[in-house]
């Protein structure tokens, strides 16, 4: 019988779905609206309400690694610059949580949050929160802009400058792309497995812009091979760009090295000739199913992502 690529992708996503992981993520959310909490105590009408982003919030968390981002906007007159307010937040956490066993760090543009490991966890409970400021008073209720904090110098960022972002377009952006979805989760586990750096918000672009008017085979793996097909194509080129919905002055693949494009446009290429030529060897070497929870009959234990009224699809 001839290797069934689709029912192997198949298993892999169904693997490393996150309600596998219910319990664990119920502990994450549990200690994001604490952290909601002192926010809303602390800073009161100097912000906006925090809202959810990440991986978590785009629906695109696989059970070995997802992001839970709590985003804070903060009121354009709270502080004087961006650093002052980056810095207010990261000096709050820290006292919150003093001599508790909570590390609290300082990161590029966001604090990050990692609360002591729990008996049976297999890994502590983190979050980073993303502290932001509206761009003009009284703007961000109409426009959602913010201008976020670089805390170190990255991706050609001084330290304490600032990029504007607008993290609800971004997720407006993949919001009903199920079948997007599941390609960046198959490339997110294949990253993730396989140790490479590429950032996940570039993968996420790049399949949603591959797949953009796709009428093919709608089986997982000929979405798939068509996605590999088109970065190997594409990544490279200096003409092509991938612009941040959130700001359309940020070109993602702008910020990566011409080493980092060659490098993922070798990677495509290279998986998918070897998987042409034998994929009952290659397919399950480079897209691993999560061991743990083969054969996994799923409970009723309801969605392991936060409740919407948005349809994601």
């Amino acid at each position: 019988m001839s290797f069934d690529n689709n029912k192997h992708l198949r298993e892999v996503l169904d693997t490393h779905k996150m309600c596998h992981v219910q319990d664990f993520v119920n502990k994450v959310k549990k200690r994001r609206e604490e952290i909601k909490a002192k926010m809303h105590n602390h800073y009161g009408s100097d912000k906006y309400p925090s809202f959810e982003s990440g991986s978590f919030a785009k629906h695109t968390a696989t059970n070995v690694k997802f992001d839970l981002d709590l985003v804070e906007p903060f009121k354009r007159n709270a502080f004087g610059t961006l650093q002052e307010m980056f810095d207010s937040v990261h000096d709050f956490l820290a006292e919150e949580y003093k001599n508790t066993g909570v590390t609290i760090r300082r990161q590029k543009v966001s604090i990050g949050v990692s609360f002591p490991i729990e008996e049976g966890d297999e890994k502590p409970v983190e979050l980073d929160v993303v502290p932001g400021r509206e761009l003009s008073d009284d703007n961000y209720l109409d426009s959602h802009d913010l201008n976020l904090c670089f805390n170190e110098d990255h991706w050609g960022f001084k330290k304490g400058s600032s990029q504007k972002t607008n993290i609800q377009k971004q997720i407006s952006h993949i919001e009903g792309k199920s079948s997007e979805r599941q390609i960046i989760r198959l490339l997110k586990i294949w990253k993730k497995q396989k140790d490479k750096k590429y950032k996940s918000f570039v993968i996420e672009l790049a399949v949603i812009r591959a797949l953009d008017g796709y009428n093919g085979d709608m089986g997982l793996w000929p979405r798939l091979k068509y996605t590999m097909e088109y970065l190997r194509d594409h990544i490279a080129e200096s003409s092509f760009h991938l612009f941040d919905p959130g700001n359309t002055n940020n070109d993602v693949v702008g910020t990566m090295q011409d080493y980092d494009r060659q490098s993922f446009k070798s990677d495509m290429e290279s998986m998918l000739n070897n998987i042409d030529s034998n994929p009952d060897l290659y397919l399950p070497y480079y897209f691993k199913v999560n061991e743990k929870y083969c054969g996994y009959k799923e409970k009723d234990t309801g969605a392991a992502y936060p409740t919407s009224t948005k349809r994601f699809g």
